[in-house]
């Protein structure tokens, strides 16, 4: 397809969009019932591999929960609104994430201003940002983008900062229903320490400090892994833009040009619901989780060549954190912390025909 409309993008995928009460509770309770018991499994049993596998593998299950609690706070993982925002509630629990706080940072910001520098996680700094910062910082950053560093920089500047208690980061006048939604992850993390405590103190050869550490630290870090990487793979990419000036992100055709079809085997989308089958979200968020898959494939065949498509491999992820370092957002090129480009400009192509003010002044008319 040479030439499309965003508008007839979310025409094509509309089919998608129908819901079901019933199947969307039939899969919270299975995801819940293998949490609980990986989660047991991770506590009770002797064997350190049995218990090292439960306990990643509760991780896993905990990310399976979170992307119904994403569909459940974009009202399209049931058809009935009060049914998704008591299911989005409970399942945002375990990954200890702020209901209120995921919407406003997530529906709202991330999903009007995708790829916009401040409003998305990994937000990439330009070479000025760069070099003020303290020489610390500067080693923060370096550690941020590689592969080690991804669960941490979900854990500290997307969750810590943005998605657990109320700040003025997220939001500018507080509300009781930030600190309600604040009160009850507390009160659910409270309970989680003292039941995995009373069981490790039960239990032979065990401790409350093992039992905590087995069923709520490795798995919750396990989960922090896995939603830095999401993240990462879904918006960064060598050949993706990032914008820092509003009119300028208003010169997509639609968040299909800023978002990557980063494509992962069969078994990987069973177990995290199809949520890498991420540009059909963006272009339709109504589009539930059991249907994501269908609507992706649909997508696919529509944009053809205009869809950014990447196999993932661990050399992808490697060579993708290589590349993607700074951004000049002048120039739309990324670079590495020296400041050398890494890329050439990367602007669609149809934004470049047009010319940006940024590019004019550094001489660029068109394409």
């Amino acid at each position: 397809m040479d030439a499309y409309k965003h508008d007839e993008l979310r025409k094509a995928l509309k089919e998608y969009t129908s819901q079901s009460s019933l199947l969307a509770i039939l899969i919270l309770s299975i995801d819940i019932i293998i949490y609980v018991g990986l989660l047991a499994g991770a506590v009770i049993l002797d064997d350190l591999l049995l218990k090292a596998l439960c306990s990643i593998g509760a991780g896993l299950a905990i990310g399976s929960i979170f992307v119904i609690g994403h569909d459940a706070v974009h009202h399209s993982y049931t058809c009935r609104k009060w049914l998704n925002v008591i299911i989005g509630r409970i399942a945002l629990l375990p990954v200890l994430h702020n209901y209120s706080l995921w919407q406003i940072a997530h529906n709202r910001m991330h999903h009007i201003y995708t790829n916009l520098k401040g409003y998305n996680s990994w937000s990439p700094l330009s070479r000025n940002e760069y070099d003020s910062l303290p020489a610390w910082r500067k080693v923060v950053e370096h550690i941020y983008r590689t592969p080690p560093g991804l669960g941490i920089y979900y854990l500290v500047e997307r969750w810590w900062k943005d998605k657990f208690f109320p700040t003025r980061r997220v939001v500018s006048e507080m509300e009781r229903r930030y600190w309600w939604d604040f009160a009850l992850v507390l009160v659910y993390l409270v309970l989680l320490l003292m039941v995995l405590g009373y069981m490790g103190t039960r239990l032979p050869d065990s401790s409350a400090l093992s039992a905590i550490v087995w069923g709520f630290l490795i798995p919750f870090v396990v989960w922090n892994y896995l939603m830095g990487s999401a993240v990462f793979l879904q918006h960064t990419n060598p050949g993706v833009p990032w914008f820092d000036k509003t009119e300028d992100l208003e010169r997509l055709k639609g968040q299909e040009e800023v978002t990557v079809y980063v494509q992962f085997p069969r078994w990987y989308g069973l177990i995290t619901h199809d949520i890498m089958e991420h540009t059909a979200h963006h272009v339709h968020p109504k589009i539930p989780l059991y249907h994501l898959r269908a609507a992706q494939a649909k997508l696919a065949d529509i944009l053809g060549n205009h869809l950014v498509v990447e196999k993932f491999t661990p050399l992808y992820l490697i060579r993708t954190m290589a590349r993607c370092k700074l951004y000049d957002y002048q120039l739309h090129k990324w670079q590495d912390f020296n400041g050398l480009n890494t890329t050439e400009c990367i602007l669609p192509s149809h934004i470049l025909e047009q010319g940006t003010p940024s590019l004019k002044d550094a001489g660029y008319e068109s394409a």
